[in-house]
């Protein structure tokens, strides 16, 4: 085992090195494309700059030939381009590390020839006057402008090819190099990989026996896994059974309540009814956090076979369930065309009851409740921005459930979904804070998600995304 190590560490040394000259000669040959693509493109804005130049005389000829304003215009936007292309390339050329005298001397030349013309434009006000003046000058102007622009672009273009030529030979000696390296590493490896091989025959025997102890490892882990799900299913009828029996003293306390009020209600003073009142209405409040803390504990768990369900029917259902809110309240509820999915009814059944009914109960007073139930294939980009590893192989659904209610603050949006947590006082909005939670619980066991999007006062809209398993 020492002598596979060993050379399996001299093997990996080896590669390193190999491997950093490589990545070396990469950055060399990646530095020389760069520096390939910044001399292309400074020799296309050399040209561009030259040909502009040459447009300059032409916008400067048709000026002083036609004296139209509208050439004048011409001659201000060619020289703002030239100004514009010199710019660039003066940050290629810094980029590159060229001398810059050659650029001077051009950009000087352009500002000269530029100054000559408004020069001429000033002292010769009339057309007769500006015309002569361009028509005298328009030989001595190309040969003094225009010949030394286009000698000092190709000195331009000469002195980057140089140095272009000069890099390329220096990654061609590299490569030179790097390939005697590269033969030199391989001759070792491959020796060290013979001689490594001899131990490795060795310390094959010695990994068989790691292989029969690994399967007895397996096999004691198997047998643990075995014993955690048994105690899994002992503390979930642990849960069940604890919660009857704390539902137990509850109802005594009900009931010795109630007997009281009937019995003595007329021989209490002060506050003695209140408080009979507000015992009451903690009781009624603990057993329903108790039932609620139970269907948390479940939710996501049930053994329930998954079949095909309308969820349009299921929705039904529910409404059907909350008729005397939804008749008290005058709650309007549109269902759009719902899908068939594969799932779990008492799941579909308890997301539905929660989010309906919580839109009912955070309506806005005095305004009819208006709830919009629909659904639609949810598009890619939602998917991957939402759902943690999507599996991009079959289709997801995106349900939404919107209301006009009273809304919540876009900061809250994770912290409703966070059991017990809640908006307002339970003096104001009865419930346990444990809805919400148990629909996250559900969307989890799914593969999917439910967030909340609102706007403070303006309604909420409930957003569920969850794979299509029946394809």
């Amino acid at each position: 085992m020492s002598k596979i190590k060993s050379f399996s560490i001299l093997t990996l040394i080896l590669i390193i090195i190999s491997g950093a000259i490589s990545l070396y000669t990469i950055f060399r040959v990646k530095h020389l494309n760069n520096a390939n693509s910044l001399t292309s493109q400074m020799v296309d804005y050399t040209n561009d700059i030259h040909i502009m130049s040459l447009e300059n005389e032409i916008a400067i000829l048709s000026y002083a030939t036609t004296y139209d304003s509208i050439f004048l215009d011409s001659i201000n936007m060619i020289q703002g381009n030239i100004s514009k292309k010199l710019d660039t390339l003066r940050e290629f050329n810094n980029s590159l590390g060229y001398n810059t005298d050659l650029l001077n001397s051009l950009e000087s030349s352009i500002k000269e020839r530029n100054e000559v013309f408004e020069k001429s434009h000033r002292e010769n006000l009339d057309y007769d006057s500006f015309l002569q003046n361009v028509r005298e000058n328009r030989y001595k102007n190309f040969l003094k402008f225009g010949q030394r622009i286009k000698g000092l672009n190709h000195l331009i273009l000469d002195e980057q090819q140089a140095s272009f030529n000069q890099k390329e030979r220096g990654l061609l000696n590299n490569l030179n190099i790097l390939t005697f390296i590269v033969l030199a590493v391989t001759g070792i490896s491959i020796l060290a990989v013979i001689i490594s091989f001899k131990a490795f025959y060795a310390y094959k025997k010695e990994q068989e026996e790691s292989s029969r102890q690994l399967a007895d490892y397996k096999e004691q882990l198997e047998n643990q896994v075995s014993q955690l799900n048994i105690t899994n299913k002992e503390l979930e009828q642990f849960a069940y059974v604890a919660s009857h029996d704390l539902q137990e003293p509850l109802r005594k306390i009900t009931s010795f309540n109630d007997l009281l009020q009937e019995q003595y209600s007329e021989d209490l003073e002060g506050d003695g009814k209140l408080y009979l009142d507000r015992i009451a209405f903690a009781a009624n409040r603990m057993r329903k956090l108790i039932t609620d803390l139970l269907e948390y504990s479940r939710a996501g768990r049930q053994k329930e076979e998954e079949v095909i369900l309308d969820l349009e029917e299921v929705v039904n259902e529910v409404v059907d369930d909350l008729y005397v809110i939804v008749k008290e309240k005058k709650a309007v509820i549109e269902i759009d065309q719902l899908p068939k999915i594969l799932g779990t009814y008492i799941d579909w059944r308890t997301v539905f009851q929660n989010l309906i009914s919580n839109a009912i109960k955070f309506a806005k007073k005095d305004t009819p409740p208006h709830i919009l139930i629909s659904s639609k294939v949810a598009d890619e980009a939602l998917i991957k921005t939402k759902i943690n590893e999507p599996d991009m192989e079959i289709d997801y659904f995106h349900l939404t459930i919107s209301d006009n209610g009273i809304g919540f603050n876009p900061e809250y949006a994770e912290k409703i979904f966070i059991i017990f947590q809640r908006l307002f006082g339970k003096d104001i909005y009865e419930g346990t804070g444990i809805g919400l939670a148990i629909c996250k619980k559900i969307f989890e066991k799914m593969g999917g998600i439910i967030y909340a999007e609102s706007i403070e006062g303006e309604g909420a809209t409930f957003h569920m995304i969850f794979p299509d398993y029946q394809k």
